[in-house]
């Protein structure tokens, strides 16, 4: 856990510094998405949407919400908010810092209710083309239900900006 909070803040910082180089979002630019992902931690995997909004050309905001399917399923929707670092001119990485909300019904733990959630993590992306762009994450959630673990994530998306 060391190692990932030392990376994430060493890419918060050279993000910083090399913000002003990045153009691999455009201002106003807004994109619609599909993502699966799989959650470690909890062993199980996600279906979801998302949307993706370019705030300046070096930060976005993306909304989404991600259906677990398992049994007894849930839903989680977050907020990510991601610091965009030009790679080339294709693709780019970017922190994620972001918030969420989940609900965490499981007969087994006997809990039923919401849970705000707090993620760190990565992101890369590539463009195939002007609308259609890729993306895998990395993100660690931080859960407040006490009896859930903090799951670790991983997403495969593909988006189209309009």
């Amino acid at each position: 856990m060391k190692r990932f909070t030392t990376a994430l803040i060493a890419a918060l910082i050279i993000g910083g510094c090399g913000a002003e180089k990045v153009q691999a979002q455009r201002k106003g630019e807004f994109s619609l998405g599909a993502r699966m992902t799989q959650y470690f931690r909890a062993k199980t995997f996600a279906l979801g949407i998302y949307g993706n909004y370019g705030i300046t050309r070096w930060l976005d905001i993306e909304p989404g919400i991600n259906f677990l399917c398992k049994d007894n399923s849930s839903v989680d929707i977050y907020c990510d908010l991601h610091l965009l670092l030009e790679v080339a001119e294709t693709c780019y990485i970017y922190p994620i810092a972001g918030i969420g909300l989940s609900d965490m019904s499981s007969e087994s733990l006997g809990f039923d209710g919401w849970s705000f959630s707090g993620a760190l993590g990565a992101g890369f992306n590539y463009r195939l083309n002007r609308r259609l762009t890729t993306s895998i994450q990395c993100k660690w959630i931080a859960q407040t239900a006490h009896r859930h673990r903090n799951p670790v994530s991983l997403s495969l998306g593909i988006e189209y900006a309009f």
